[in-house]
């Protein structure tokens, strides 16, 4: 059975490119291959650290980490919600998505 939350993403997420999903929630989130997170809203752009893993596959976000660019002078409430909205897109492209404070963990 499909699960309720799996169905709202279906419904909200739109793959856009071969790394690049939008939300009909107004942000796309791109995945670089090389390594990083771009997350666009509106007018800005914000830029997230974030490593591969391999067994088991999926990405780890770094929230903390040096470099990130795009959060300055932005609440904490925000940057939360974004690092939700990156996690629930990539889920949607079929990766296991984890949070990590800093890339030290």
């Amino acid at each position: 059975m499909v699960g309720k939350s799996f169905l709202k993403n279906v419904s909200e997420f739109q793959k856009t490119g071969a790394n690049t999903v939008t939300s009909s929630k107004g942000f796309t989130v791109q995945v670089k291959p090389m390594g990083g997170i771009l997350y666009h809203e509106s007018d800005s752009e914000i830029e997230i650290d974030s490593e591969w893993l391999v067994k088991p596959p999926g990405i780890i976000l770094y929230k903390g980490s040096p470099g990130n660019k795009g959060f300055n002078k932005m609440e904490q409430s925000h940057i939360d919600n974004i690092f939700s909205n990156v996690k629930r897109a990539l889920e949607y492209l079929g990766h296991r998505v984890e949070i990590w404070s800093s890339p030290s963990g």
